[in-house]
Parts: C-alpha cells; structure tokens; sequence
C-alpha cells in the first residue's frame, strides 16, 4: 500500500489547521441482526487522512507535539477473532504500513 498519498494528506490538513489537536475516531460497527453486521464502512474523515480501515481506532493528528504528529490507536492482535472477522494490522502493523508516528492499542 502506498500511504505517502495519506501523508500528504495529513501535511495539508495540518497546515490547515494551525496549532492544535485533532481526534478522528472509527465509524463503529453496525449490526444488521441478532449475529450478522453490515459490511463495515470506515468513517471518511479517518479514512482519507490515515488509510487505516479498521474499526474501533482513533487517529490522533498533531501540530503541537514536536515527535508525536501523527499517532493510531488500534486493536491488538487476536488470533482467534481474526479468524472470524479478517486479519488485523495491530500495533506493529499499523506502524509499519500506515506510517504513525506512535502506535499503541485501544485498550
């Protein structure tokens, strides 16, 4: 995935909005019935300024802390939920492909 798209994105988005903090969180999963959910559907905020699709994240972006610019907060990595609803970026992933400056789990 080429996220340096996403990266400049966010740099402009940042020079838009002077000194401050901005807190993006996930779209939350929808549920069709008693077991079934609908196909899930990032918020569009977060999904055009970090490219992180999963839910239950928070995307913090920053112009103030001089290190910290762009941090994710994701779920952790769960072998056996990811059985049943996909494979999960987790910490070191959302890292890695995602460009965050700092990762650490919603938890």
């Amino acid at each position: 995935m080429d996220t340096s798209i996403f990266a400049a994105r966010r740099q402009r988005f940042m020079e838009s909005m002077g000194k401050g903090v901005a807190v993006l969180p996930a779209a939350p999963v929808r549920v069709r019935s008693h077991d079934t959910e609908y196909e899930y559907r990032q918020n569009s905020d977060m999904l055009y300024l970090t490219g992180f699709e999963e839910p239950e994240s928070v995307a913090v972006i920053s112009t103030i802390h001089p290190e910290h610019r762009f941090v994710l907060f994701v779920r952790p990595r769960d072998k056996e939920k990811e059985i049943w609803n996909g494979r999960r970026a987790g910490p070191e992933g959302a890292k890695a492909v995602y460009g965050a400056d700092e990762v650490f789990t919603i938890d």
